[in-house]
């Protein structure tokens, strides 16, 4: 079903919507992974798609988990990430769910944009906002010009970010140093602007839900995680306990196993089989090399409430 003109809606949302819901929590953005798998092999990925096998997100989930958070909270925009989302055979039917919902402003879909040129005209007139990652040596049937034309045909906005280098991300080993897990923490952006849900659970970073996945993908023994993210079912308190998980100072177990916003850059390149092995292989013993100082922020200006994500 066609939504109503993009224009009204977001008019309607920003001046009375919020205003009506005072008793939501209202974040920056959410996101979901509509896929676990990519049709790409980008060493070095936040959400580990190269090594996992294919999984696709379930719809009937999905509405369940949107129909309760959707009742204490608010997002400004909400993500369609992956993997990579455009494989999903029902992202049509994902989007109508979360506009339904009414739980965000406006929709975003994350891609590298290989399958665009295999996107009906019904994805970009349900769509507000498309985020087109550009990978070197990746080919698009679709060009930049026809991608940013067909964004001027149905009013959606389009980002079309050159990606070369990626950031050193997950970790194969647990930094045991919790100084420095919680120095990661405090500079790390995704507590802001990447919190995500999966599998019925709301997490303030969007790798932190894989970070088991990655571990036993790499022999490793896990801890416990069921701290990391906060139910959404059956839960009586779910608007207390979200707002103290956001704004919370403790790290989440994962962050052991994650570099945050402060790992080295390196260029982005494409695995085979052989390649994944060998990242899968990698020794991360020394944490401390994997890390670039100049990423940790200076002094203590931005107060923790800055990092929640919360308006």
């Amino acid at each position: 079903m066609r939504r109503s003109p993009r224009t009204s809606r977001r008019s309607n949302m920003n001046s009375t919507g919020l205003i009506a819901r005072r008793h939501k929590l209202v974040t920056r953005s959410l996101e979901i992974n509509v896929t676990t798998h990519c049709n790409l092999r980008c060493y070095g990925c936040g959400r580990g798609s190269p090594a996992f096998a294919e999984e696709y997100l379930s719809v009937p989930r999905l509405a369940d988990d949107l129909s309760v958070l959707s009742k204490v909270l608010h997002v400004r925009e909400f993500k369609l990430a992956g993997g990579e989302p455009t494989q999903h055979p029902d992202l049509l039917e994902i989007i109508d769910v979360v506009r339904d919902s009414g739980i965000a402003d406006q929709i975003t879909l994350i891609t590298n944009g290989v399958l665009l040129h295999q996107a009906h005209d019904e994805l970009w007139k349900k769509i507000d906002k498309i985020w087109v990652s550009v990978y070197p040596g990746v080919k698009r049937r679709l060009s930049r010009p026809e991608i940013m034309s067909m964004g001027r045909k149905h009013r959606v906005k389009i980002r079309y970010r050159i990606t070369d280098t990626f950031m050193r991300r997950v970790l194969n080993s647990e930094n045991r140093d919790r100084e420095l897990v919680r120095q990661i923490y405090s500079d790390c952006h995704q507590r802001s602007s990447c919190h995500s849900i999966h599998n019925g659970r709301y997490y303030k970073c969007a790798s932190g839900p894989f970070i088991p996945k990655w571990l036993e993908r790499i022999g490793l023994d896990a801890p416990d995680f069921s701290a990391d993210g906060v139910p959404l079912h059956g839960n009586a308190n779910l608007r207390q306990e979200l707002e103290h998980y956001l704004i919370s100072d403790e790290p989440l177990t994962a962050c052991r196993y994650c570099l945050g916003s402060i790992g080295k850059s390196f260029a982005n390149r494409q695995l085979n089989e052989d390649g994944v092995q060998e990242w899968l292989s990698e020794n991360h013993a020394d944490v401390r090399a994997l890390i670039d100082p100049t990423r940790f922020s200076v002094g203590k200006t931005r107060g923790q409430r800055s990092f929640s994500g919360l308006d």
